[in-house]
């Protein structure tokens, strides 16, 4: 075990993509007053529709988190995308945002794409016991914890359109050249593969 600081949390546990927060969320995610406007949101409950103001914190604290790691323009092509296309953008920003997400995916699921196997919650639980014999943080964690995860990742696939429902790894469907184009133009081309997606 080592001591140093881990880089992985369990917040995703908050949700999933988040993706009815988010388009309810359109005037401010392409305005300018973002951060005013959201703390606003926060106490006054105007647009998210969550009730107890504990979730709604939490919920509102991973937007604001995902929302920093989005790309200057991402926003503005956020509200012209399909929806699966604004599905798999938001799985871009779960990606960037945890650490966590990003290892099981690409450490995981992507093998598993290449040689053509199910994904199911063992060998996310597999991936999860490797990373805890070298992460005190993540060895902290409980079973419950680690469980939430486990199906949030696996829900989070299966919206973006990346996971079957018999447990099948797979690539989008109907999602335009454009949308595919916007992430090599920002320099994003591993999401194309992180999408199992070979060559466009």
């Amino acid at each position: 075990m080592n001591n140093n600081k881990s880089k992985y949390d369990a917040n995703f546990t908050a949700g999933g993509l988040l993706f009815n927060e988010f388009k309810a969320l359109e005037e401010m995610l392409v305005g300018v007053k973002f951060d005013q406007l959201i703390k606003q949101e926060e106490e006054e409950n105007n647009k998210i529709g969550i009730a107890t103001s504990s979730a709604r914190k939490r919920v509102i604290s991973e937007i604001k988190r995902r929302y920093k790691v989005a790309p200057t323009d991402f926003w503005d092509n956020f509200f012209i995308w399909s929806e699966a296309e604004q599905k798999l953008a938001l799985f871009y920003l779960c990606l960037k945002t945890y650490p966590l997400i990003m290892d099981i995916h690409l450490e995981v699921a992507l093998k598993k794409y290449r040689i053509g196997a199910k994904l199911d919650a063992y060998d996310i639980q597999m991936r999860f016991e490797e990373i805890m014999s070298n992460d005190e943080e993540v060895a902290s964690w409980s079973d419950a914890t680690l469980k939430k995860l486990n199906v949030q990742y696996r829900k989070a696939l299966r919206d973006a359109g990346l996971y079957s429902t018999s447990k099948r790894l797979q690539k989008p469907e109907k999602i335009s050249t454009q949308f595919w184009n916007y992430f090599k133009e920002i320099n994003e081309p591993w999401f194309l593969e992180a999408c199992f997606m070979d060559r466009i």
